[in-house]
């Protein structure tokens, strides 16, 4: 249904609509979409409306505007039969009720019929009047065109050289036009929407991987042809699966946004940083002069994560990532070679501690395929339970009688024979195995433990190792149910967590070992000193047990600043009211230092290696 207009009390003419011309409509509408349809250059078939409507009303142009990205101006989207100082001039109009008839149409949102330029106050602007002046226009009249849901985003204009009233098939003209140009228009802009899916992340709106190795093959042609290097940079956030499993996927999807945001922020314009998947990102630096320049962007990135926290779910996380490196030419020419050996690179930096970097050498990837392999027969193992268990005995520095053992596993290789820890358990992290690997060394010593009680040995506080990657939510509850089935007694179990890692986690595994404190399972923590935990950190723990590590140990008395620690960890906790286990402990002087500044107990090669079952039993009988 046309639109009831008034333009300076004149009506529309209602000169009706002709058959022939309703046929000339039909026909334009059936041609452009025509060429919608095939394919056709979207940009060509708008002049192609433009072209055509012209030719249905004598001395005119046709023009369409749009809407800047601000939605602030509006710039010239075609205008095939306009000379270009006038589309400069245009350019740039801002909407309003006296801006002409397309700046008035799409402030309006309804059509403008302006007959008589010269006189209309839509057009007394004397910007307005030097423009018509200059290129005769004498009549303009406007139409909106609308998205899907009735906005305006631009306007089709017909410009006339002589002064004139429209008919209804002029209205019906542009009507038909304006709707023609938001067909289009949608359609283009759904194509680019694809072409954005297809080549960009949908979550960080970076460059996906399709993208990624499209950027990096012409990067490899310009540097073959100029004789350039590059390089390829691998980064793989750390314990990423732990901000998922923990604090759930949005914090996750939380969490790439930033990390995304701060690589960037460390990188050229012309750089080109990737997200690749997960928590994988690829990053391409081009036209290096040194390997060390690479290096100088990895530090970059790696100390934009160190001082400042990331907020996941209003707790706060310090994120770390490993970086690998490779170098064109030098490491490879190929995309695919390229982002394989900075992958291994990334992959030993992670096997190095995490939070670093490593440059791709040969080495590195006889060793991967050996870890590979490794990985295979590990989740074999576990599934078959190819491993025994050592005990290292505790004892109390006052009377020496026996307080605790730490149990500790040895993997025993079908074809490669012992493997010991430091060769695994970083493995079973890192490929998701430590929770189940843990469970099963606690529920068999818990086994071992219960027959050596009934077989009427000493009984002792049996201490497990417990990786914070598996203080999820829930798991307490878990342990629990395995403590009630086996009937072990709660107050016999100790589980150990390092320093760092619970220094480095969130609230949220904090509150799981509450839960497990109160089970009536003590928790310690391993490796004391090297986590650099403040004290106020520690009384906000659910510890009742520290560690001290065996490296603050080994030079005492010996090495004043080692005994200064020594003291100092030791007052702190009883301050604290937290027992001490010393670990590490070699010979009769260490021991003789401990107890004289009131260590509590001892562990170590001076009392005893970890012993297998056997031989664990006739120690604690013979105490």
């Amino acid at each position: 249904m046309l639109e009831a207009l008034e333009i300076d009390q004149n009506p529309v003419q209602l000169t009706p609509i002709t058959s022939e011309q309703m046929e000339a409509l039909l026909l334009l509408q059936q041609d452009i979409l025509g060429k919608v349809a095939i394919g056709k250059n979207h940009q060509d078939i708008l002049a192609s409306l433009c072209v055509a409507a012209e030719t249905m009303l004598e001395k005119s142009v046709a023009s369409i505007m749009l809407f800047d990205d601000k939605r602030e101006s509006l710039q010239v989207c075609s205008a095939p039969s306009i000379p270009e100082a006038a589309i400069n001039a245009l350019t740039g109009l801002v909407p309003g009720e006296q801006a002409g008839s397309c700046g008035t149409a799409v402030f309006n949102n309804k059509p403008q019929f302006i007959c008589d330029t010269r006189v209309d106050e839509r057009w007394a602007n004397v910007a307005f009047q030097d423009f018509a002046s200059t290129y005769g226009i004498l009549a303009c009249w406007s139409m909106p065109i609308r998205n899907g849901e009735d906005l305006p985003i631009g306007s089709f204009a017909l410009s006339s050289m002589e002064k004139r009233r429209p008919h209804l098939f002029h209205q019906k003209l542009l009507e038909t036009c304006a709707s023609i140009a938001s067909i289009i228009l949608k359609r283009e802009a759904e194509e680019k929407e694809l072409q954005r899916l297809a080549h960009f992340d949908s979550l960080t709106g970076l460059p996906n991987r399709v993208l990624f190795n499209l950027r990096l093959g012409h990067a490899l042609e310009k540097s073959k042809r100029v004789g350039g290097k590059l390089a390829v940079i691998f980064i793989d956030v750390d314990n990423f699966k732990d901000i998922n499993d923990m604090m759930g996927h949005k914090a996750g999807d939380s969490a790439l946004i930033e990390v995304a945001k701060r690589i960037s922020n460390c990188l050229r314009d012309e750089d080109t940083l990737s997200r690749m998947g997960g928590d994988e990102f690829t990053l391409i630096i081009e036209s290096i002069e040194e390997p060390l320049d690479a290096g100088h962007i990895a530090d970059k990135i790696l100390n934009s994560f160190k001082t400042e926290p990331v907020l996941l779910n209003d707790y706060e996380r310090l994120i770390t990532v490993s970086i690998g490196i490779s170098l064109s030419p030098a490491d490879g020419v190929t995309s695919g070679v390229l982002l394989q050996n900075a992958d291994i690179a990334m992959f030993e930096a992670k096997k190095r501690g995490r939070n670093g970097y490593v440059y791709y050498e040969q080495a590195l990837t006889n060793a991967v395929s050996e870890r590979l392999e490794l990985e295979k027969d590990l989740r074999i193992a576990v599934q078959e339970d190819q491993f025994i268990l050592n005990y290292q005995p505790q004892l109390s520095c006052k009377d020496g009688h026996l307080v605790g053992a730490e149990v500790l596993v040895r993997w025993v290789h079908p074809s490669k024979g012992l493997i010991p820890p430091d060769q695994f358990i970083a493995i079973a992290e890192d490929i998701g195995l430590i929770g189940d690997l843990d469970a099963l060394v606690t529920r068999k010593a818990c086994i071992q433990c219960l027959t050596w009680w009934k077989e009427g040995l000493p009984s002792f506080k049996l201490s497990a190792n417990l990786s914070v990657n598996e203080l999820i939510e829930g798991y307490s509850k878990g342990l629990s149910a395995m403590i009630d089935e086996l009937g072990f007694p709660y107050e016999q179990l100790e589980l150990e967590v390092t320093e760092s890692l619970v220094m480095s986690n969130s609230s949220l595994a904090i509150a799981e070992l509450k839960n497990i404190q109160n089970l009536g399972i003590s928790i310690a923590m391993d490796d004391f000193g090297t986590g650099h935990s403040s004290l106020s950190q520690l009384k906000s723990l659910p510890i009742s047990k520290l560690k001290i590590d065996r490296s603050f140990v080994s030079d005492i008395p010996e090495d004043k600043n080692d005994a200064a620690i020594v003291k100092t960890i030791l007052a702190m906790a009883r301050t604290l009211e937290l027992r001490v286990v010393a670990e590490g402990v070699e010979t009769k002087e260490q021991l003789d230092f401990l107890t004289k500044e009131g260590c509590d107990d001892i562990q170590g090669y001076y009392l005893s290696k970890p012993l297998d079952e056997e031989s664990f039993a006739r120690y604690i009988a013979s105490i």
